[in-house]
Parts: structure tokens; sequence; C-alpha cells
């Protein structure tokens, strides 16, 4: 098994061969082996306890380190691996693994980012890139520069009912896309605290959909108009954040968006998308577990409940990692994964909401410049 560093994505990797020879005394080949890549794991919250998991069952990479300055968060994964165990990002790196996945908090991915950037590691960053749309552009055109293998981690692109939905719209199954409607409301709001230094509600459940908007329509945006409130718990207006929001949002070819979130439910994660266009309907419904159907003379009813998110997106996590490894081990983009420069625009139109939230005003997009700031009408 061979690895030897290479300017494009850090590192190569080189078939080896056992051989042998045959009855008549001539050389032939057994069998291939490729070397299994090296993934560290930055960050064990929930995210990153996914993605730790998912390496240590995946059977064509291996978890070789994991960090986290909480050792309550490191124990629920150390005892399931031979990974080595760190605090200190700089010493994880100096392990020199083939790729990093950074799950950290949000405050710390830009920090982490540069780190793996001036090392010539890999990596697939959670989003935010970085704190401020600024700060993300520029490691966007330094990871460009030196041509690393990077990717921004935005999993509902792998969920099945998502790919099929942009199947079908590619395929012009609908005609052309007019309305794109996005609903997203969770079983519980996180806490206050995590929230204060997530990016809230437009940016941590945002981001996701606005990267679908895009992805799924191959437009840009123009505009968009966001309202806010605060319905959930009171303590969110106390840090300057939204619980609840409804976004409008105009692409550039004049189709049109529309969002709404909340940070809760009664009755689970809740979520779906309506794609209308001129020639038909795509709609993706939230899945439903342990369906039990009650029928009387009376009624019809559903005692089923909906999935979690951790349920709905577990194939999506595993999925997303074959094909950041795909890219790492091949040095060839992927048509699902996201780019550091999906991530970014993800960004700028979630801080697009918040500002026209807060502001009351609405938000127009210059999209000639990945570094141009959001403007206000």
């Amino acid at each position: 098994m061979t690895r030897v560093a290479d300017g494009a994505s850090g590192v190569k990797f080189i078939d080896a061969c056992v051989r042998s020879n045959d009855e008549a005394g001539n050389w032939v080949q057994l069998e291939r082996i490729r070397p299994m890549p090296r993934i560290a794991v930055i960050g064990l919250g929930a995210v990153g306890r996914i993605h730790a998991a998912n390496l240590i069952a995946h059977r064509e990479a291996e978890l070789s380190a994991i960090c986290d300055p909480r050792p309550e968060a490191v124990a629920v994964i150390s005892g399931k691996t031979s990974a080595r165990v760190t605090s200190d990002v700089a010493e994880l790196l100096d392990t020199r693994p083939d790729a990093v996945i950074i799950a950290s908090s949000t405050a710390t991915h830009g920090d982490i980012v540069g780190q793996c950037v001036a090392a010539g590691v890999p990596f697939l960053c959670e989003k935010p890139l970085a704190r401020d749309i600024r700060s993300a552009a520029e490691i966007v055109a330094s990871v460009e520069a030196c041509g690393l293998v990077a990717a921004t981690a935005l999993n509902r692109r792998f969920h099945p009912q998502y790919a099929a939905l942009r199947d079908a719209v590619l395929a012009g199954e609908i005609g052309q896309c007019e309305l794109l409607c996005f609903t997203s409301r969770s079983t519980e709001p996180p806490t206050v605290e995590f929230s204060r230094t997530s990016g809230g509600l437009f940016a941590e459940k945002g981001s996701h959909f606005f990267d679908l908007a895009r992805w799924i329509s191959g437009e840009e945006p123009k505009e968009l108009t966001a309202m806010g409130a605060v319905l959930v718990d009171p303590d969110f207006k106390e840090i300057g954040e939204h619980d609840t929001a409804a976004i409008s949002m105009r692409m550039r070819n004049g189709s049109l968006c529309r969002f709404d979130f909340s940070w809760r439910t009664s009755y689970g994660q809740d979520e779906r998308i309506e794609i209308h266009g001129s020639h038909g309907l795509l709609t993706s419904y939230q899945d439903r577990v342990g369906t039990v159907v009650h029928a009387d003379g009376r009624s019809v009813r559903s005692g089923s409940r909906l999935a979690t998110w951790q349920e709905r997106f577990a194939e999506s996590y595993e999925r997303e990692l074959d094909a950041f490894l795909s890219v790492l081990t091949s040095g060839k983009g992927h048509p699902v994964l996201a780019t550091l420069n999906d991530g970014l625009m993800a960004q700028r139109i979630s801080e697009a909401a918040r500002i026209s939230a807060t502001d009351c005003t609405p938000s127009m997009f210059n999209c000639n410049s990945i570094v141009d700031e959001v403007k206000n009408i």
C-alpha cells in the first residue's frame, strides 16, 4: 500500500498488487490492494458522532483520530475505536491524516479550516465555513489557490427523495420550475446557548434548504424577503434570534421560492418539499415510523409518528461520506457533493435572510462575485 504527497489533494493513493508465479513460472496478479484512507473527526457533538460511527463501520476507510476538548464527548466514541484521542487540533494534524471531517462548534470552523489548509490536509466541513461571509470567501479563495480537496457538508442533497426531485426537474418531467416550497419544523428546539453561536434559525436550519433550492432548480437567487418571530421560547429574543420564520425568494429566472421554518412541532420532525412546474407537480413528504392504522365505523386514523432527523438522514450521512471518499481517492469531482462555493452561497442567503428579518427590508444579491456582501435595497 502506498500513499504519496500530491499537490492537488494533499494525498495520492496508488494501487498495490500482490503477485506470484503461476505453474509456467509467469508473474500473475492475485489481488489488487487499495489503501484505506485515514480520516480524523474534529468535534464529537451529535453530528460528529454520526461521522465517527460511519467511519468506524466503513469498509473502505479508517477512523484514525478524534478530537474534542470535552472528555464526556470523547468517551462516547473512544471505547468503540482504536483511533488516537486528542483535545488539540494541531496535535491531530500532526498525525498526518489523509483527510479531516470538521464537525466542531460553528465558531471554531474558520480557524480549524485555516489550520487544515496550512497543513495541506483535505477536509469536509459542516456548514458554515466561517462565522462571517468575508472570512468564508477568503477560505474558498485560499483553497482554490492551493488545489486542496475540500467540500461543504450539506447532507440533505444525498437524501433519496430530494435526489429524486432534482433528477425529475433536470429531466424536464414537470416543465419549467415556477414555485418551490420548503417546510422544516424540528421536533424540539436547540438550547438558547447553542443558538447563541450556531448562527441561529436561518443559518443552522435554513442553509440546508437555501442550498436545496439552488441545487434542485439550478438557479441562483436574485432577492428575498424574510420575516422572523419568537413564538417557541422567549429566551431567543434575548440573544436576538428567531425561532419561527417565513422567507420568500425570487430566483434569477423569475421562479419563486417559499420557506417556512420552526424550531418546534408537537408531532415529530416535519419536512416537506413541493415543486410546482409548468407541466406538473413534485412533492416530498416526511417519512413515518411504525405506522398503525385504526379503522372503525366512524373514521380511519393513523397512529404513526414522524421520523426524527437522525432517522430520516442516517442514509444521507453515509452517502455523503462515500462521496467525499470518492473525491479524495480519485481526485475527481462529484455531481452531488457540495463544494465550498455552494457552502458559501448558502451562508450568504442565510445572512441575507437574517438581515431582512431583523431590519424588515428586502435583500438583493449580486451573484457576479462570491466575495460581495449582502446589500439591502
